[in-house]
């Protein structure tokens, strides 16, 4: 019903040539993909957020007052911000493979690329051009910044993670 539903009405959820709800997904499939799956999907995303909203921050976008509240709030939730494929997977040519991600979400959205990047918390701007090295950048600067905080990544292995994750109060209490 709901595909059916999509098809003819459109998602009430979606407007202009990027949808919100896409925030942070251009290099989350592209993170799973290069991970072999490793990153389930919304922690994939978890992590496209982290770095959309980083990349708004040294982009003169996002104050970083905001930026820093959005990287606490994920720390907070005890997620990362980071994944060591984002530098290590590369093509045969040794191009970063997230880097592909972009033209493959282009693809996706139909030929041309739209991201949703940040003004402010819930002050969204769309985009249509992202600059290799700025990303290549924010992915260091939230590396820099987990290593340095100790995050989940490196202290625990996927499953120790999800079970945290299965332990958090679902709010049917």
């Amino acid at each position: 019903w709901h595909k059916e539903e999509l098809e003819l009405h459109g998602d009430a959820f979606e407007f202009g040539s990027s949808r919100p709800l896409d925030f942070g997904h251009w290099s989350a499939h592209k993170l799973e993909q290069i991970s072999n799956y490793r990153w389930r999907h919304g922690e994939a995303v978890a992590i496209g957020v982290a770095l959309d909203s980083t990349y708004s921050y040294l982009s003169g976008m996002l104050p970083e007052a905001d930026w820093k509240r959005i990287i606490q709030v994920f720390k907070a939730l005890n997620l990362d911000i980071y994944a060591e494929e984002l530098l290590t997977a590369k093509s045969a040519s040794g191009t970063l493979e997230v880097l592909a991600g972009l033209n493959e979400f282009r693809e996706h959205l139909g030929g041309q690329l739209t991201i949703m990047l940040l003004r402010g918390i819930a002050n969204g701007v769309e985009v249509h051009d992202l600059d290799d090295s700025r990303i290549i950048e924010s992915i260091e600067l939230l590396r820099d910044l987990q290593d340095a905080e100790g995050h989940p990544q490196e202290e625990t292995d996927g499953s120790e993670r999800h079970q945290q994750l299965s332990t958090l109060p679902t709010g049917t209490d």
